[in-house]
């Protein structure tokens, strides 16, 4: 921190300034008379460090870097002089204190110090005037810090009233002894309605809430107590401190409802990208997967014709990218005609197995975003390979309002089914578990519903209902 930063903020720079020890910076353009300056007042003063310069504008870069409690300058220098210097400091540091210690000098000499706000000015003679310095120093100093500390306590006084926002007091028997305008306003309780009562009378609900039992543990303890409520009757956040006192409760309470709203708001925020930055490994990985095989082949066989399926999956990150940002950035997606056979085609185009079938019921065809939909029909792809080591994959229409997704995999157990679509949810140790959960918020995304149960031949069988079916 900067000494002006520190100045402006009223507080001790460091932790030697708290324990008494002053950073003095001599500034003179005789290094040898520099030095003596230096081994007199140290020795005089054990707690005053001296750091010498020998001109001014040197002298204004330590300032500016080191925690310089206070300045000591001659007067004549070359290209500033002891009343520039005092001058340019003063720009900057109006408060820090400065000693003028000349050998040259007069009446207009110590008027103009006196103009720029010199702490003091004194003239160089003898050995005597070593101590004389060093008393001057140690005064001005503990004035400095005098002034700041009593303007740190100022403002902290001034800061805590302002935000008290509101506070009462409670006798031994909880009858309220004082009620300040600012919990009179938030509770819409006047002074006159509630002095001399019972605070258990005044607000009957503080029963029902976790108030009671803090108040009693600072009444009974004689130790401060601190929780948030949520006050229901003027529906608001309260951050709630109780000292005890002499023979009663001292009760500070804050309204923190605008910080409970930036919290959640944060802890939303978080939520989302959370779930963004999930929902982007776990689909890029398929493509990549995909991309990674068949760069592998094209290296095997020097067949380049694997390089086409390569640049598709390459396309369909590129595509999961950009659709991705759109719905995170809270985007309308375009909901346009579907062809159920086509989507699903496409999907499994991303995730084929040469060693599992896809079967595809019907050619029906309904509103919906593309993109999301292949993104739903790939994730429950891979789930029947993966997680049902299937051999067949079946998509069809069920009655008039859904579509199915069944294998004839291991299936899902009945007691697993509640839990599938739970984010981080997975049959295996190594699984992120975010596949189902993509498809359920998919399914979301459309007012769809989705649920699971168990196929014809045992398999996993995602049935989805809430679909228009377009007139053929």
């Amino acid at each position: 921190m900067k000494w002006k930063q520190v100045e402006e903020v009223g507080l001790f720079h460091n932790d030697a300034n708290e324990n008494g020890e002053t950073l003095v910076l001599h500034v003179d353009d005789d290094p040898q008379f520099g030095n003596m300056v230096s081994l007199y007042l140290e020795k005089i003063r054990d707690n005053l460090t001296v750091v010498t310069e020998t001109d001014a504008g040197s002298g204004l870069d330590r300032v500016e870097n080191d925690p310089i409690d206070c300045i000591i300058s001659d007067y004549q220098m070359p290209k500033m002089d002891g009343l520039e210097f005092l001058e340019a400091v003063r720009d900057e540091y109006p408060n820090l204190p400065f000693i003028l210690f000349t050998g040259e000098g007069s009446e207009r000499i110590a008027s103009e110090a006196t103009t720029h706000n010199v702490t003091s000015y004194l003239q160089k003679s003898g050995t005597e005037t070593y101590e004389l310095l060093a008393q001057q120093v140690e005064n001005a100093v503990n004035h400095h810090r005098s002034k700041r500390l009593a303007k740190v306590t100022e403002d902290r006084l001034f800061g805590l009233y302002e935000q008290a926002d509101g506070f009462y007091m409670l006798d031994e028997n909880w009858t309220i002894t004082y009620w300040n305008p600012r919990i009179s306003e938030r509770t819409g309780r006047d002074p006159e309605d509630v002095l001399g009562r019972s605070y258990w009378n005044v607000f009957p609900e503080a029963k029902e809430l976790k108030t009671e039992p803090h108040f009693r543990e600072a009444m009974e303890t004689r130790n401060p107590v601190k929780f948030e409520v949520w006050y229901e009757p003027c529906e608001y956040w309260a951050d709630v401190r109780a000292y005890p006192i002499d023979r009663g409760l001292f009760v500070h309470s804050r309204n923190i409802s605008d910080i409970k709203e930036q919290e959640r708001e944060i802890e939303r925020r978080n939520h989302i990208l959370e779930s963004f930055a999930n929902t982007v490994s776990h689909d890029l990985r398929n493509p990549l997967q995909v991309a990674e095989g068949r760069l592998q082949l094209a290296e095997k066989t020097g067949d380049f014709e694997h390089l086409n399926e390569v640049k598709q999956a390459h396309n369909r990150m590129r595509n999961l990218i950009d659709n991705l940002l759109s719905i995170a950035r809270g985007e309308d997606l375009d909901i346009s005609e579907i062809s159920l056979q086509e989507s699903a085609s496409e999907a499994w185009s991303t995730v084929t197995s040469k060693e599992t079938k896809l079967e595809i019921d019907d050619s029906a065809r309904f509103e919906a975003q593309p993109s999301q939909l292949r993104r739903l029909f790939e994730n429950l792809f891979w789930n029947a390979l993966e997680h049902g080591d299937a051999d067949v994959v079946r998509v069809g229409v069920m009655d008039d309002d859904g579509i199915y997704i069944e294998d004839d995999g291991q299936g899902i157990p009945t007691s697993e089914r509640d839990r599938i679509f739970d984010t981080g949810y997975s049959t295996t140790e190594d699984g992120p578990g975010y596949g189902l959960h993509i498809v359920e918020s998919i399914a979301d995304l459309h007012d769809w519903t989705i649920r699971v149960t168990e196929g014809d031949t045992g398999g996993a069988r995602f049935e989805i209902r809430g679909i228009t079916f377009v007139d053929q």
